[in-house]
Order: structure tokens, then C-alpha cells, then sequence
């Protein structure tokens, strides 16, 4: 009898063990972005981007020169002005540079490391500086695209369907916001929200 209750008592135990072992489990993975676990799609950037030659990302002058540029030039949606930067990095990680998605995103910005190193050589994500000029290079290479892809400028809208789903997502849904996944249509919506109040 004793040995029968010794043997309950550490069952017990064990069990809670593996309860709280996967609690916290849950609790790790439900920290992820919803959006990129919704609806059996994956709203990632994808692995790989086209071609685009070397120089096109390493002869851009560094973006602190962002800073003087006259207002006219800022408001330009190719532009990753200041309040687009903070309404990105705010809706993306709440502007937390140590944020690595449940994909494996990396930065305030959460782009794929595989996207980032078109960008640049660096490894140093959780460098606010480094991290915007990466973000900078990939906001206007996804303005290029859109424009090249549709034939018009983007508005905040659309830029933001491009940077958080995966590459091609948003061109296979005839860049109609209507085909939207409604989760995509409502962080989109967010995101102009935030930006139009960082206007005010």
C-alpha cells in the first residue's frame, strides 16, 4: 500500500511536470504574431526575393541623412519617415529591438533574416540604427515592386499589405484590398491609423 502511493505521488509529479513544461510551451508560441498563424496561411516574408543587382542595395546613402531632408520630401509614401518607422516598428514588436518572431523575425521591423542579409552584411539586429536602414532599403525595394507590379503609387495601405505577408501574397490577390485576408485588411488598417496620427 505504501509503495502504491509512492508510486501515485510520483506519477503526480511527473504529470504536473509535463503540464507546466507544455504551458509554458503554449504560452512561448502564443507570443507570435496571431496574424502569421491565422486563417492556415503563412503571412511571412518569403525566403527569397528576386534578383536585384548588389548595388542597388549597398550604394544607398545612409538614411541619417532622413533626418534634414525637407518635410515635402518625408511624406513621400517611398519614403520610411520617421512617423512610418514608428508606426512600423510599433505595430510590428511595440518598437522592441530584441523581438525575434515565431518565423524567426528579427528586429523592431521582423524581417526574415534571409531578407535582411540582401540589405546588408551586418548581423547586428537589435541595432535601432542598423535595423532602420535595413527596414528603409526593403520599404522602397517594395514601393519599386508595387509601382513596377500596378503601374501607380502605393498609399500606406498598400505598402503595409507588402511588408507583412509573405512576397507575392498580395500580387496573387490582384492588389485588391477586398481580397484581402480580413486579419491582413485590419493590421493594414492599423498601420495607416498609426501613421496618420504621428501626422497630426
Amino acid at each position: 500500500m505504501l509503495k502504491l502511493k509512492q508510486y501515485l505521488s510520483a506519477f503526480r509529479a511527473v504529470v504536473i511536470g509535463v503540464m507546466v513544461v507544455l504551458a509554458l510551451f503554449v504560452l512561448w508560441t502564443a507570443h507570435a504574431n496571431p496574424l502569421k498563424r491565422s486563417a492556415g496561411e503563412r503571412f511571412v516574408l518569403a525566403q527569397t526575393l528576386p534578383a536585384v543587382p548588389a548595388s542597388k542595395f549597398f550604394t544607398i546613402a545612409p538614411l541619417t541623412a532622413e533626418i534634414v531632408k525637407p518635410a515635402a520630401a518625408r511624406d513621400k509614401v517611398s519614403d520610411l519617415c520617421p512617423r512610418r518607422r514608428f508606426a512600423l516598428g510599433m505595430i510590428e514588436t511595440g518598437n522592441n529591438d530584441r523581438e525575434i518572431g515565431g518565423a524567426g523575425e528579427v528586429s523592431r521591423y521582423q524581417l526574415m533574416p534571409s531578407v535582411w542579409r540582401n540589405y546588408s552584411r551586418s548581423s547586428d539586429y537589435q541595432n535601432p540604427q542598423v535595423s532602420w536602414e535595413v527596414a528603409q532599403r526593403h520599404w522602397a525595394y517594395l514601393h519599386d515592386y508595387f509601382k513596377q507590379q500596378t503601374g501607380r503609387e502605393p498609399d500606406d495601405f498598400d505598402m503595409y499589405v507588402l511588408w507583412n505577408t509573405r512576397f507575392g501574397y498580395y500580387a496573387g490577390k490582384g492588389f485588391k484590398p477586398a481580397h484581402l485576408h480580413p486579419v491582413v485588411r485590419d493590421r493594414a488598417r492599423r498601420f495607416v491609423n498609426l501613421v496618420e496620427r504621428g501626422e497630426a
